[in-house]
């Protein structure tokens, strides 16, 4: 009898095991199972078996960060997941360098594939930089454009001359006499350094992105000071470009500076009397739209104070110097041909600097 029940107790709990196992087992597949199958997508992704054959051409340009990229290959199925394919490259790919370019990849790649292949361009993107240097006019940066070879200099001419950009300031600019506008957007394209992409990028991009880099340079602050010295945009502008023209250094800016505002604020001296926007004046005449009242609307031997607009593009420093003029009672300044300038109140004294220069061979 006592066998008996210990065969039976044993037998309980045989089975009681065995239930509990059975039991741990259901309850284990029903945990595990859904993780499984949740992750033989990344297991198939990262393999590149059982994937579908789906080619895709993937861009990456300069401007792009990785997540974006990964993003990208995620959305077009070329990944499952953005967050694992970086992860795969941060642990398998820790010096995996981005390279701009045209990639032809397909969903039934393996991340390693992938990786392999987004180090080695299929074709390159190519990008295009030169620099605008402070005081060119439109037609010097017109030609600096087309020896880049990312547009011609007409085109780039065309796209200087029109207002087909959004920018606050271009309201102003077209409340100018038009009929005596050499290029619309002489003074506005920014002198600075620029990149661009050279298969896709049109004239009207690049002259886009030089009145960006005009706004950005050009603060709201810098434009509260000057209409607070009593000129408008196109009016600072305009006397940047000219203080430009005359001053060879940022040395003498300020003292330029201030013989011009000085002119302007005197009723002895209603001109400004600058040689070079006389010569920008003359090299207009090649215009369909010259005519003379054009030619002596930029020349200040002929118009009172400013001219109509700038007659080249003027950098930071020459409308600080703007914004900050030196103050004196000159009226007049030369320089030598060392670049030295020579400063005076009165023409007299003005004209015996010039003798005494031509005298010493100094005379530029």
């Amino acid at each position: 009898m006592f066998y008996e029940v210990l065969i039976v107790k044993k037998k309980v709990v045989f089975f009681s095991i065995l239930a509990a196992v059975l039991l741990a087992l259901i309850i284990g597949a029903i945990i595990l199972i859904p993780k499984i199958k949740g992750y033989l997508p990344y297991y198939y992704d990262k393999t590149g078996k059982k994937q579908e054959d789906l080619p895709y051409t993937l861009e990456i340009d300069k401007t792009d960060f990785e997540n974006e990229v990964a993003v990208e290959l995620a959305e077009n199925g070329i990944v499952c997941s953005a967050a694992r394919f970086l992860g795969y490259i941060k642990e398998n790919y820790p010096d995996f360098v981005w390279y701009n370019g045209i990639y032809h990849l397909n969903a039934n790649m393996s991340y390693k594939e992938l990786c392999e292949a987004l180090m080695s361009p299929d074709e390159a993107i190519n990008y295009v930089k030169f620099i605008i240097p402070e005081g060119k006019d439109v037609r010097g940066i017109a030609a600096i454009v087309g020896k880049s070879g990312l547009c011609t200099e007409k085109e780039f001419l065309e796209a200087a001359d029109s207002y087909d950009y959004n920018y606050p300031f271009m309201d102003e600019l077209k409340k100018r006499n038009q009929s005596k506008i050499g290029y619309k957007l002489e003074g506005y394209l920014f002198p600075a350094t620029y990149e661009f992409r050279a298969d896709t990028v049109t004239a009207h991009e690049i002259v886009d992105k030089m009145l960006k880099t005009f706004s950005e340079y050009v603060t709201a602050e810098m434009i509260a000071d000057a209409k607070k010295m009593g000129l408008t945009l196109n009016e600072f502008v305009t006397l940047g470009s000219v203080v430009q023209a005359e001053a060879f250094s940022k040395e003498s800016m300020a003292g330029v500076s201030g013989v011009f505002w000085n002119r302007l604020n005197s009723p002895i001296y209603p001109r400004l009397q600058s040689d070079p926007t006389t010569k920008y004046g003359k090299s207009l005449r090649d215009l369909p739209h010259y005519t003379a009242a054009m030619e002596s609307a930029y020349d200040t031997y002929r118009c009172s104070d400013l001219p109509i607009g700038p007659t080249n593009c003027p950098g930071t420093d020459v409308l600080k110097a703007v914004l900050a003029p030196e103050k004196s009672e000159y009226y007049y300044f030369v320089t030598d041909k060392n670049g030295k300038f020579y400063f005076n109140k009165t023409l007299a004294d003005h004209n015996s600097i010039i003798r005494n220069l031509k005298s010493k061979g100094l005379w530029a």
